[in-house]
């Protein structure tokens, strides 16, 4: 792999769909594995740690203020002309501004430090053996030193190129759960279990990206940085991704947080199991999506307004289609497949699993939308709305947490999701992208949004008569099987004559060849 990627766009996208689904599925397996084992010689309160320090890092890194999103975009243009030279220059800048943030957050890291203790509402919920400040010093060390060598990844994504990732992140994981569960099942001891993982995940990372220079040699042997009026453009733009990550991370960073501190830690503990099978699934949909991003970036370059919205509803429809497969499997198989791999009491009351499973609908149904605003710049048109939604969000979910528990703390996020991104988004693409009236993309989500709560409704209706016994790993089969054969019969039922639905059908015969390839 050496020069800039000549692949097509179409080869690329079904390239890092089919090793990207292959490594997450991979990862998914992994974590499973490790987290069965952490519950068995630890218990949920080690996890509830776990989530609230990694929810705070992510706080922290608001250092970062979006600026990668304002670098990264600016690296289309030249790959696509393969002028080794901006590419170059771009990375220095990249580098130093990398660097700059690990100081920050490190700083920031420290200063807090000495509030640690408040977080906890009940400090007799903290396990004996855990020092908790030594504990939240290494999770500081582990975010900091992601910054020294990662920021090279990101060339690898504008590239097209991001099976690369997949397959260094799955090697990071391998030898890092590997290495954790040695240590856990040999001594039981969090603190050691947690420096040993954190120093594997550093020194592999340090590996990769010295791997990663050898293969762009000439951008790395570029010593010219970016002009003044270019850095300037670039932290024009970072005031505009600011707001953005700030809203991102209050939104995704606080539910923790806010649990740990209204409800229990205990609380935060069950909650990470359910996050972390979410969060799986949500890397799985987007690796499946392939990583567009750095593809819809190409396409732009190349196609009319009108082509570029063609393209835009064939993903769309593609992205919504495995929404919906996604979330009515989730709801069909989620909480018995938490009970059957830790236990009943690891179980959410069932209507707290219905908001999850919503507020997952909001979020991986906008992947697209993601993925051609950040292509096409328009981040820098939707500068307050983020902080808006984030507001919103921390405010409802702390009162509805007083009020009705754990429910409310996500019922607080799909209120301020609703109240702004929901509608902002496709009316940003549609009258800068695609300049054309919105109710097209309404006339889509609205068909899937409604499907989904249909066939939820059929699947609650089959739980309830046909599966109405014991948990076990062949019931989650069976859920899973059944919520995947009802949305896809309901579904090619519904659309097969349309273009959308050809494109679908061309995709997964693409991906499919892809794997069997590489099987």
């Amino acid at each position: 792999m050496s020069g800039f990627n000549t692949e097509s766009r179409t080869k690329n996208a079904v390239r890092i769909s089919a090793v990207g689904g292959l490594t997450q599925v991979m990862k998914v397996l992994l974590g499973f594995f490790y987290r069965s084992l952490f519950l068995r010689f630890l218990t949920e309160e080690y996890l509830g740690i776990n989530g609230l320090f990694s929810n705070i890092l992510q706080i922290l890194s608001l250092a970062e203020l979006g600026v990668t999103t304002a670098i990264v975009y600016r690296f289309y243009e030249p790959i696509s002309r393969k002028d080794t030279l901006q590419v170059g220059r771009l990375m220095n800048f990249f580098r130093r501004v990398y660097l700059a943030i690990a100081g920050i957050i490190l700083a920031l890291g420290l200063l807090a430090l000495p509030f640690i203790q408040h977080l906890i509402r009940d400090s007799a919920e903290v396990p004996g053996d855990v020092n908790l400040r030594l504990v939240y010093c290494l999770f500081l060390a582990n975010t900091v030193s992601s910054y020294l060598f990662t920021y090279k990844f990101s060339l690898l994504t504008a590239d097209q190129k991001n099976y690369y990732i997949s397959l260094i992140d799955l090697a990071v994981n391998l030898v890092r759960y590997l290495t954790q569960i040695a240590v856990l099942v040999l001594t039981r001891n969090y603190t050691l279990t947690l420096v040993l993982g954190i120093g594997t995940t550093l020194l592999i990372n340090y590996l990769f990206s010295l791997w990663i220079t050898r293969q762009y040699r000439e951008v790395f042997s570029v010593r010219e940085t970016l002009s003044r009026e270019e850095r300037k453009a670039i932290f024009d733009d970072t005031r505009a991704c600011m707001y953005h990550k700030v809203g991102a991370t209050v939104l995704t960073g606080t539910d923790s947080a806010v649990l740990t501190k209204m409800v229990s830690l205990a609380a935060t503990g069950l909650y990470s199991n359910y996050a972390m099978l979410i969060m799986h699934i949500q890397q799985i949909a987007v690796q499946l999506l392939g990583s567009l991003t750095a593809s819809v970036g190409s396409a732009l370059q190349n196609m009319s307004r009108t082509d570029y919205h063609k393209l835009f509803r064939k993903m769309n429809f593609l992205c919504l289609w495995m929404t919906n497969l996604i979330v009515v499997g989730c709801y069909a198989a989620i909480d018995d497949l938490v009970c059957v791999w830790l236990g009943e009491k690891y179980v959410f009351d069932r209507s707290v699993t219905l908001v999850l499973c919503a507020q997952l609908y909001l979020t991986v149904s906008r992947i697209i939308n993601n993925a051609f605003i950040n292509a096409d710049g328009l981040f820098v048109r939707d500068k307050i709305r983020p902080l808006i939604e984030a507001a919103i969000n921390l405010a409802v979910s702390i009162v509805l947490a007083r009020y009705i528990g754990i429910a409310g703390v996500f019922l607080g996020t799909i209120i301020s999701s609703l109240a702004t991104i929901f509608w902002r988004e496709p009316l940003l693409l549609y009258r800068y992208s695609f300049r054309r009236g919105v109710w097209d993309y309404w006339r889509m989500y609205g068909a899937f949004a409604a499907l989904t709560a249909l066939e939820i409704a059929g699947i609650t209706l089959l739980k309830t008569r046909v599966f109405a016994f014991g948990a076990s790993w062949l019931l989650v089969v069976a859920e899973g099987l059944a919520a995947a054969a009802l949305v896809v019969a309901v579904n090619t039922l519904l659309f097969f004559r349309t273009e959308e639905f050809r494109y679908l059908k061309s995709v997964s015969r693409r991906l499919l060849n892809g794997v069997l390839r590489r099987g």
